[in-house]
């Protein structure tokens, strides 16, 4: 084996063997315990572990150490009665204690485990649980031990003071045997000479005590002092030998109490009297004290202060803790007395005692509930009182700390506020302005704490305050500093504004002047601009500048008013004020006079430059027009020699809304004249001038006039002379036509249609005399032909196809993406403050405790906040404070993304053929109109060719009407005989003769006299051959009407 193997086992063998001790020690205990009752019993038990098989044994044990009768065993020898016997030991065991893993097998078969834990159990129960000790051996009514621990402390308070005992367990605080002498020493002095003993000499006092014990005590010896002596002793072992000490003591305690009891009884009966005596005695001086401690208690007399409050409090407790308990005492030995007095007599058989009326238990008992109360409500009314003082002192002591801290404030404000020094500029002014503005919002924000140290005060005095004139006068004394200084402060505000309102005087004073003499080289300035623009320019500036000056007037009247308010005040800047104001308003007159000077010259020159520009412009629109009027006259006929003289007219109408125009220039320029300016000699030359060109085109204007009227009259003759050419020769077949019909209808129709073209004829007559009147004009005004120019021809466009790329439309669906904004309701946290004190300034009053919006943090000192009445303002930061947002609804517009597909317009190029116009290159213009043969003869000669086809017409006319006459009236009788070779129908068919008849007619024209005769006569001759010729298809009606024609109007 090795080494380990070898201390495994030595230590398994030595714990066996001491378990095998520890057993074998119990089972000695337990068997002498057991023995110690079973003795009253004549019972023994000799082994432990065989003796209780049957069961009988510890039947009798349970009923001794109970009390209790469990029943009479089963006598049996067979394993059966034996384990009924156990059964009933076990089945009582487990009214009075849990027992687990225990049977009556176990007992029987003598398992030395199970049976010595069953032993521990009831000695646990009966020995040991029944033992109860108070923790408080003075109060009966303190926390109590049991069991082990009871054992313990008992132990330990018998075994206190003794040198070397120290009990602390059931183990090896009982090695050295001086435990046990102790606890003998302890109840029976007498038996032990405890200091003898030698601490170690352990055996020695163990078998002392032992001995002593069972002989003096009657104690059995349930261990031996080798079982005691070792490093650690069976506990169980030693708490049941101590347990035997325990109950041996107490009986003995109980027996000597009984020795005592008979002792009184015997001396009862004498006592009797002087119990009674005693109780009325006892009875009546507490009645008294309670009385008196009544009206103490009631009174309601407190000293007015916290330490005399405190003291009577003290006496209070001293009361409770000192001189009640004693008469509580008192009062239950009354009663106990009452109560011995009635018990001693109902023991000697003598009536119940009956105390003297007032001081019976009850009289007693009410008297007592009386003092509780008034002690009850004495301490209500002191702790009130203690509270009172309480709260009182605290109150004076912030009152005092307040009160340094305001004063402290004011002063350092008051020292601050009496700095004469408000800076020697405007700017130094303004900065120590401020300064007293924000001095100004620090101090009235602090107006609520000082009347806080008058409420303060107030409420102490009206509480009386111990030391209430003193917190009074420091009271009035703050509100006396705190009034100076509001007075200090409006003194401070009114003179550093008046000293604000002189510096910024003194500022604007200084800023004018400048101003004035910036403005005063301006308007030394004799730059007039150099022509009409600059002019213009110049005045503007200078309208700016004037009304810049009159800006300064207005501001210079407001200085003078302040100044003067200034100056009535008596100040000592007043003289120097004056004299500045005085300065200035020098100044300011002489730069107006300046002002004025230059807009006269800057007038002037507007004036001198208008005019030029205005001469120049009507001097260009005459030579224009001049020169419109010299040009000749250029026109191919007369629609344009009429359009020239609608422009002519349109020249004439213009030059008469003109010429006001030049007179208002030429009147202007007499006006500058009058000043005598430098530019005398030009304005007279271009007046000249103007007034020269004006007679020029005046002149030309007649000219042109009829130049146009002239060839306006030329082209209406040789159009009226082309007119009559042309009708002359639309009507000379027709009168020159050697038809006269076929018959008598044709005959008769162009008689009609003659007659309609004479009359036709003898009209145009007035045309040609009107020719002639136009001819004869033209003659005499000098004009024989048209010579005129003509306007170049315009070039030529045509159209030809050329291919380009030209832009093609098509739709195409792609996918888009829109925003729309859609309102939703959402919760916003909006910050909010709440004032901590009352401030005013900054353009917002603000209440303290008053709920705030928080705009902004600004800065460290000052925040933005708005209130509930929707006034915003500045506040400063440490007069609020940040409370929980406020969460509100409002309405928000939010973008949301759509997704959509449309149509879209795209565009693409494509290669097409169009149609695209160009321009020819214009043929070279002939220098004048390529005229007719007509057009370029003289008038006279046109105007006799006229006369003479005129005249021709007519001759051919009244030839062609006697031919038709004398044939109409030659057929119009068949038996005729001036023609009686006529005849123009025979059995209704043409003959031969007959157009040759006709002919014979024309002939014979001087036989007819009367025209309407010939007429009639020719109508018939038509309307015959008429009849004839359409069988044989011949035209007829192209020559003849078919209608009779109105008769031909008398020639001249």
């Amino acid at each position: 084996m090795s080494q380990r193997e070898d201390a495994l086992k030595f230590e398994t063998g030595r714990i066996k063997a001491l378990q095998e001790e520890r057993l074998h020690i119990q089972k000695k205990t337990f068997t002498k315990w057991m023995n110690s009752f079973l003795g009253k019993a004549r019972m023994e038990v000799e082994d432990l572990f065989t003796d209780l098989a049957d069961g009988k044994k510890l039947l009798k044990l349970l009923e001794i150490i109970s009390g209790e009768k469990l029943g009479k065993p089963n006598n049996g020898k067979m394993r059966v009665h034996k384990i009924e016997n156990v059964n009933k030991s076990l089945a009582f065991l487990h009214t009075k204690v849990r027992l687990e893993s225990i049977g009556a097998e176990d007992i029987v078969d003598g398992n030395p485990r199970l049976i010595l834990g069953l032993l521990w159990t009831i000695i646990l129960r009966f020995q040991i649980q029944e033992i109860e000790i108070d923790v408080d051996e003075e109060n009966e009514s303190s926390e109590k031990k049991s069991a082990k621990d009871a054992l313990l402390l008992w132990c330990q308070r018998r075994t206190n003071g003794y040198n070397g005992v120290n009990i602390q367990d059931f183990t090896g605080s009982w090695r050295n045997g001086l435990g046990f002498n102790a606890l003998i020493h302890a109840h029976r002095p007498d038996l032990i000479d405890f200091e003898k003993l030698v601490s170690t000499r352990h055996i020695d006092n163990l078998n002392n005590a032992f001995d002593i014990a069972e002989k003096e005590l009657g104690i059995p010896s349930l261990l031996d002092a080798e079982d005691i002596d070792t490093a650690k002793p069976d506990e169980k072992s030693v708490l049941t030998y101590v347990a035997s000490y325990y109950h041996t003591f107490a009986r003995m305690k109980n027996e000597m109490k009984g020795g005592r009891r008979i002792a009184n009884i015997v001396g009862q009966i004498m006592d009797v009297d002087k119990l009674k005596s005693k109780y009325e005695k006892y009875t009546s001086d507490l009645l008294e004290w309670i009385r008196q401690m009544i009206e103490k208690l009631n009174d309601r007399t407190f000293p007015n202060s916290l330490e005399g409050i405190q003291k009577d409090l003290l006496k209070f407790k001293e009361y409770r803790t000192v001189e009640k308990p004693p008469k509580y005492n008192e009062k239950s030995e009354i009663e106990v007395c009452y109560f011995n007095i009635n018990t001693r007599l109902k023991e000697l058989k003598q009536p119940t005692y009956n105390p003297p009326e007032g001081k019976g238990i009850h009289d007693l008992e009410r008297a007592w509930e009386a003092l509780d109360k008034a002690e009850n409500q004495r301490e209500l009314a002191l702790r009130d009182e203690l509270l009172r003082q309480t709260h009182l002192e605290q109150l004076a002591e912030r009152f005092d700390k307040k009160i340094a801290l305001r004063e402290g404030y004011l002063k350092d404000m008051i020292q601050v506020l009496s700095d004469p020094r408000y800076g020697v500029n405007l700017g130094q002014v303004e900065a120590t302005l401020k300064k007293h503005e924000a001095i100004s919002a620090d101090i009235l924000a602090r107006e609520e704490r000082c009347a806080q140290l008058t409420t303060m005060a107030d409420y102490l005095v009206r509480e009386r305050y111990n030391d209430q004139g003193r917190i009074r006068g420091r009271a009035e004394e703050i509100m006396n500093t705190w009034n100076k200084l509001l007075q200090l402060l409006e003194t401070h505000r009114g003179k550093l504004g008046t000293y604000n309102s002189l510096m910024t005087m003194l500022r604007e004073i200084d800023t004018m002047s400048g101003t004035v003499q910036e403005l005063e080289e301006n308007f030394l300035s004799n730059d007039v601009g150099l022509h009409l623009l600059a002019v213009e320019d110049l005045l503007q500036k200078h309208s700016l500048l004037e009304s810049q000056i009159a800006s300064m007037g207005e501001t210079l009247k407001r200085l003078n008013r302040q100044g003067a308010q200034y100056i009535a005040s008596g100040s000592r800047e007043g003289p120097m004020l004056q004299t500045r104001l005085e300065k200035l308003t020098e100044e300011y007159t002489k730069l107006v006079k300046q002002s004025m000077e230059r807009r006269g010259k800057l007038e002037d020159a507007r004036s001198f430059f208008q005019f030029v520009q205005d001469h120049e412009e009507e001097e260009a629109w005459l030579v224009e027009k001049q020169r419109i009027c010299n040009s000749g006259i250029s026109a191919k006929d007369l629609r344009a020699v009429i359009s020239l003289q609608q422009k002519h007219k349109s020249v004439l109408d213009e030059m008469k809304a003109r010429l006001p125009k030049s007179h208002k220039i030429i009147e202007a320029g007499q006006e500058l004249l009058l000043s005598k300016p430098p530019e005398s000699k030009d304005i007279q030359q271009r007046i000249d001038s103007l007034q020269k060109h004006w007679k020029t085109l005046q002149e030309l204007v007649v000219v042109k006039e009829k130049k146009l009227k002239d060839a306006a009259e030329a082209y209406q003759f040789y159009a009226d002379a082309n007119e009559a050419d042309s009708w002359i020769i639309e009507k000379k077949p027709l009168v020159a036509s050697a038809d006269y019909g076929e018959d008598e209808p044709s005959a008769q129709a162009l008689l009609q249609r003659h007659r309609a073209l004479q009359g036709e004829i003898t009209a145009y007559e007035g045309d040609i005399k009107n020719l002639n009147l136009q001819a004869d004009k033209l003659i005499k005004s000098g004009i024989s032909t048209l010579e005129m120019q003509e306007p170049e021809a315009p070039a030529e466009e045509e159209w030809v196809q050329e291919q380009k790329l030209l832009p093609q439309e098509y739709w195409e669906e792609e996918p888009i993406e829109k925003t729309e904004y859609k309102t939703v309701t959402e919760e916003r946290a909006v910050p909010q403050v709440k004032a901590l004190y009352h401030f005013q300034g900054q353009d917002i009053e603000i209440q303290k405790g008053e709920v705030m919006f928080l705009l902004n943090k600004t800065n460290n000192d000052w925040w933005n906040v708005r209130q509930a009445n929707g006034t915003d303002g500045f506040v400063p930061a440490n007069y609020v404070k940040e409370i929980e947002p406020k969460v509100v609804q409002v309405q928000a517009r939010k973008p949301e993304i759509i997704r959509d597909i449309r149509r879209v317009k795209k565009t693409k190029m494509v290669l097409q053929n169009v149609m695209v116009k160009k321009t020819k290159s214009p043929r070279p213009a002939s220098r004048g109109v390529k005229r007719s043969v007509e057009e370029n003869e003289p008038v006279e000669k046109r105007q006799t060719r006229v006369n003479t086809g005129y005249h021709e017409i007519v001759h051919l006319a009244k030839r062609e009407l006697v031919n038709l006459r004398l044939r109409f009236s030659s057929g119009l009788d068949p038996n005729n005989h001036d023609f009686p070779n006529l005849s123009f129908w025979r059995n209704g068919k043409l003959e031969s003769n007959t157009i040759e008849s006709i002919k014979l007619i024309e002939h014979k024209k001087n036989f007819f006299f009367d025209e309407q005769i010939l007429t009639d006569t020719l109508f018939k001759i038509s309307v015959k051959c008429k009849r004839i010729l359409l069988p044989l298809s011949i035209p007829f009606s192209a020559t003849y009407p078919t209608s009779r024609p109105s008769p031909i109007p008398t020639m001249p």
